[in-house]
């Protein structure tokens, strides 16, 4: 009995050491791991220090990326790029932020503190090898990797350290900068969705100049009436509206431009064609200004430009300047005889050799718009010659008479009689007067308010007046959509 008590004793007290001894497994488990985590947490906060030295003492740095091999040295305090003795031609604080990135900079962690496999960070074949000279002699190297991961984030090694860095995105930006970034000039970048204002000067072609209508300008608020965004200002007699699609297509080529090469700081000599320019560009957005001029060509394959403001001569890619040889006047503008929205109108007259029609639009505002998003309600009365018509059929048939499309520029002088005279009463008390002239058997002059920019083929004008003697009579059929 008594060794019964003891076996069971003794195999009681193995169990409760075997339980003392998990335990305690478990739990020195749970504390390095809680350390571990506690290491990570505070090795994700804090920045990694990977460089950290005066980068004024900085005298070279060689960057290798792609083809690309660049070679930046301070001369007398400023920077050159591949011997290129002009320290003005290069942008002086981009280079000093890339010797920043050499001397002072931090890691956002340490990937691997002990790699063994190079390949998986990039590192295998770097992106980029950059190597910084000091003013004692001392190279510090750096060896861009792929990108993490985690966005805007690049690994990196230090030549003499194993460890491998995650850095931001700015760093890798600078190793591996093109050439074209390290020019001192530099093209205004233009929003193309936001264009208020567009000039274009060439030698033996006409001005072209385009300017956005502010209706909280004054002198530009009654040219809503006239159902258009921009104005073409030049080289027309009087504005014409431009077409938002056409100017698109003129604008979207402007954020192509790119500077090839500074060749120069006298835009005053005669082979580079500055001095008087063959051709002048001006756009603006809401923010910036581009200003161009544009000179000789170099080759066949590049052009002299200098911007506004610079001496600098560069040279452009001549195939993205092409567009602005061949571009017409007429390609940009609305090609509508006259156009008014209906809501600014209060009478009509259409006047022929042999007739005379009124119409009248009368308007009764019944709900007044309440804030700037909403417009003002009216209930309409149309009538032509004392003759009500239904306000459906008139809209239909006003649509016609705004729609006139002209189909050419004029090149005559507007005289003679017109056969066709059509005013337009607008709100403002202003008057309106096209006249339809002719100007061959085909087509007729129009003028507008005594002044003659485009003709327009004959029938078109004559269905007009076709349809409004149907108007007139009650059997107006509106054109099939």
């Amino acid at each position: 009995m008594r060794k019964r008590k003891n076996r069971l004793f003794t195999i009681v007290s193995v169990l409760l050491v075997l339980v003392l001894v998990i335990g305690a497994y478990f739990y020195v488990s749970y504390v390095n791991k809680k350390k571990q985590e506690a290491e990570e947490k505070k090795s994700s906060s804090a920045s990694v220090t990977v460089t950290n030295f005066d980068r004024n003492k900085i005298t070279k740095i060689d960057i290798k990326h792609d083809d690309v091999h660049l070679v930046l040295e301070k001369v007398k305090g400023k920077w050159i790029v591949n011997g290129i003795n002009n320290p003005s031609y290069f942008d002086q604080d981009k280079i000093d932020d890339i010797a920043f990135s050499c001397a002072q900079m931090t890691a956002e962690k340490i990937a691997d503190s002990n790699p063994k496999d190079l390949k998986k960070y990039g590192l295998d074949n770097p992106k980029s090898i950059v190597e910084a000279t000091l003013s004692n002699g001392k190279k510090v190297t750096f060896y861009l990797g792929s990108e993490t991961p985690i966005t805007s984030t690049y690994y990196l090694m230090k030549k003499g350290d194993p460890k491998i860095y995650v850095v931001w995105i700015n760093h890798a930006e600078n190793f591996t900068i093109s050439p074209k970034k390290l020019l001192s000039v530099r093209i205004p970048e233009i929003d193309t969705q936001n264009i208020e204002y567009v000039k274009l000067v060439r030698k033996g072609q006409p001005t072209i100049e385009i300017k956005k209508i502010d209706e909280k300008n004054k002198q530009d608020n009654e040219l809503k009436y006239y159902v258009r965004l921009w104005n073409l200002l030049q080289p027309y007699s009087q504005p014409v509206g431009v077409s938002s699609d056409k100017l698109s297509e003129l604008v979207e080529n402007v954020p192509n431009f790119s500077v090839e090469e500074i060749v120069d700081e006298n835009p005053n000599k005669p082979e580079y064609g500055l001095k008087d320019p063959r051709a002048e560009l001006i756009v603006k957005d809401n923010k910036n200004t581009l200003h161009l001029y544009i000179g000789n060509n170099m080759n066949d394959s590049l052009i002299y430009c200098r911007l506004a403001g610079s001496n600098m001569v560069f040279t452009m890619a001549s195939y993205k300047l092409d567009f602005l040889n061949t571009l017409k006047p007429f390609d940009l503008i609305e090609k509508f005889a006259y156009i008014v929205n209906i809501d600014y109108v209060d009478k009509i007259e259409v006047i022929t050799k042999d007739k005379k029609h009124t119409m009248i639009l009368n308007k009764k505002l019944i709900k007044k718009a309440r804030s700037e998003e909403e417009a003002d309600e009216y209930q309409y009365n149309f009538t032509v010659d004392g003759r009500k018509i239904p306000e459906d059929t008139f809209r239909k048939f006003y649509q016609e008479i705004i729609g006139l499309l002209v189909d050419g520029e004029n090149d005559k002088k507007p005289t003679g009689t017109p056969e066709v005279t059509m005013k337009f009463y607008l709100v403002n008390k202003k008057v309106d007067v096209m006249e339809y002239i002719p100007y061959n058997d085909d087509f007729y002059m129009v003028v507008r308010n005594g002044k003659s920019d485009f003709v327009i083929a004959k029938e078109q004008v004559q269905k007009v007046l076709k349809d409004l003697e149907d108007l007139v009579a009650g059997k107006y059929k509106p054109p099939e959509d």
